[in-house]
């Protein structure tokens, strides 16, 4: 037996997920810039959306998706939101509420599994999210099931190149390696535009447009950047460290990252892919 191999790392679970996001739904997306909601915004420019088109976004998180919808599609519209997590579907509905939109409906559901009928909607969305999805063909074939004929699917990826916050999470990770830990998501969280078209190509959505854009995001302090990993996957990992353990573990990644600061802050690379297909 070899004993220096490396542990694998446990895969994060269904009810892992809903718990995530149930605990950190009060921070997402305010840890640092609002990243999700610009990304949301941008893969929305990229979907076809008229006035009373009827919408369902899929892994509605806090709304970064299904607002700009709501406001594209007008009175006469409608878009529904679903999440698994029920605590992220009530930050979605307070930003509603704030913004006065009337064409909003919001329910807790697994998008393995959608309680809609078949060719309900016009436009199915799910925006940096299918990655979380045990089972991301059945999630795939779900909105392909509720998306009329000729209708349209509009979801975002992480690039591949470059890693996902470069050069930040990839410290990270080779840290948690280190430490031997890691809580991996079901499945990889960066994928190249040529495997986002044969993912959505292999369901059966065809006319299959990818963009890629590159992006560069500042924290403004090391602090930010460390509390926003409480808001994303990598939540599950440091959480799973006792207090000591977890303190030390700080210490030495932001240690890593100090000499990377410029003045305004933290830069790092996030590419995304988004992805326009017709049914």
């Amino acid at each position: 037996m070899n004993d220096n191999k490396k542990p694998e790392p446990n895969i994060a679970t269904k009810a892992m997920i809903e718990h995530l996001f149930d605990d950190a739904a009060a921070l997402y997306d305010h840890a640092g810039p609002s990243i999700f909601a610009c990304f949301g915004a941008r893969l929305v420019e990229h979907v076809a959306l008229e006035p009373g088109t009827r919408v369902l976004d899929v892994a509605t998180g806090n709304g970064a998706v299904l607002l700009p919808i709501a406001r594209r599609v007008g009175p006469e519209g409608h878009v529904t939101g679903i999440d698994l997590s029920g605590t992220i579907i009530q930050e979605a509905d307070r930003a509603v509420c704030a913004a006065g939109l009337t064409n909003v409906e919001l329910c807790k559901m697994d998008a393995e599994h959608l309680e809609f009928p078949d060719q309900a909607f016009d436009v199915v969305t799910c925006a940096l999210s299918l990655f979380l999805f045990p089972d991301i063909d059945a999630a795939l074939r779900e909105m392909y099931r509720v998306c009329k004929p000729g209708g349209y699917v509009g979801v975002s990826f992480f690039d591949k190149t470059p890693p996902p916050f470069d050069p930040g999470w990839p410290i990270l990770l080779q840290q948690f390696m280190g430490h031997k830990r890691g809580v991996r998501m079901p499945q990889q969280v960066a994928y190249a535009p040529q495997e986002v078209e044969a993912l959505l190509g292999r369901i059966g959505f065809r006319s299959v447009a990818t963009r890629s854009q590159t992006n560069d995001v500042v924290y403004a302090t090391l602090e930010d950047w460390w509390d926003f990993q409480f808001t994303v996957g990598t939540r599950l990992t440091i959480l799973a460290m006792d207090e000591e353990t977890r303190a030390s573990f700080k210490d030495e990644y932001l240690a890593k990252l100090r000499p990377l600061l410029a003045r305004d802050g933290l830069h790092l690379s996030v590419a995304v892919v988004y992805a326009v297909a017709q049914r």
